[in-house]
């Protein structure tokens, strides 16, 4: 489940991301991350710390547990 585990969050920021219109580079600047991490995180090459977690929950203005219940539901489909 690892792998999917990741591959399910980046996916879902990804998602998150594109419905609010926003480049990586803009969220990256919100989320006080690096763009080129971002970008590893979306493909699933890296996977997030709990506070980088939180911090794209809060640049994308959800909560990081609904980030984390979306990955959930990616998870099972």
């Amino acid at each position: 489940m690892g792998d999917d585990a990741v591959k399910a969050f980046g996916l879902v920021i990804k998602t998150l991301r594109h419905a609010r219109n926003l480049s990586q580079e803009t969220l990256a600047l919100e989320a006080n991350i690096d763009r080129t991490f971002l970008s590893q995180l979306e493909t699933g090459r890296k996977q997030p710390s709990l506070l980088t977690i939180f911090r794209l929950a809060a640049a994308l203005h959800v909560e990081a547990s609904a980030v984390i219940r979306l990955v959930e539901r990616q998870i099972s489909t």
